[in-house]
């Protein structure tokens, strides 16, 4: 099965590009390769499509996290 991978750069970690594989590429001593789930690959496209050429993967992976979050139920005893 063919998975999407984010290259992103170690020093600054901005995406460079998108990779698709059967296996997970071997990171190098400036590069990581990280797991893409559906909702980072469009928060990814979105930030692309409005013009955005440096897209950390810190800010495609927590809005993403936020996007899927559970609301929290919480009561107050008084």
């Amino acid at each position: 099965m063919i998975s999407a991978y984010f290259v992103v750069s170690r020093s600054s970690g901005n995406i460079i590009r998108i990779t698709r594989r059967e296996r997970p590429p071997d990171d190098t001593p400036t590069l990581i390769n990280v797991p893409v789930s559906s909702s980072s690959l469009m928060r990814y496209e979105d930030f692309y499509a409005s013009g955005e050429d440096l897209i950390s993967l810190q800010s495609v992976t927590r809005l993403a996290k936020a996007n899927n979050a559970k609301p929290q139920n919480s009561c107050r005893i008084v």
